[in-house]
């Protein structure tokens, strides 16, 4: 199987604690991290796979509790964004803003 190469960059002292971690292993750096790397993601994976519905439902809650507390306002009428643009310019001291 064909293997591609990723090069990362940590500080010697990591690099030290991960090559004797190997050494204990008894495997290669290289083999030792892509075995820690694809363990972590998996184990990820499957997280993600349990709590894909529980997610949702909370994004789904999350959802309808902002749209019932802060529904989509009112487009502005032209006089009240003229009334709005004037109360801006003024605090903003003339710079052009718009509501």
């Amino acid at each position: 199987m064909a293997k591609t190469r990723v090069t990362f960059t940590i500080d010697p002292a990591d690099a030290e604690r991960v090559r004797r971690a190997a050494e204990r292993a008894q495997v290669t750096v290289s083999a030792y991290i892509e075995a820690r790397v694809l363990g972590a993601v998996e184990r990820d994976e499957a997280i993600e796979r349990t709590f894909r519905d529980a997610d949702a439902a909370t994004r789904a809650a999350h959802a309808a509790a902002d749209a019932a507390i802060w529904p989509d306002p009112e487009p502005l009428s032209p006089e009240r964004k003229a009334e709005l643009d004037g109360v801006l310019g003024r605090f903003f001291g003339g710079e052009s803003r718009t509501a």
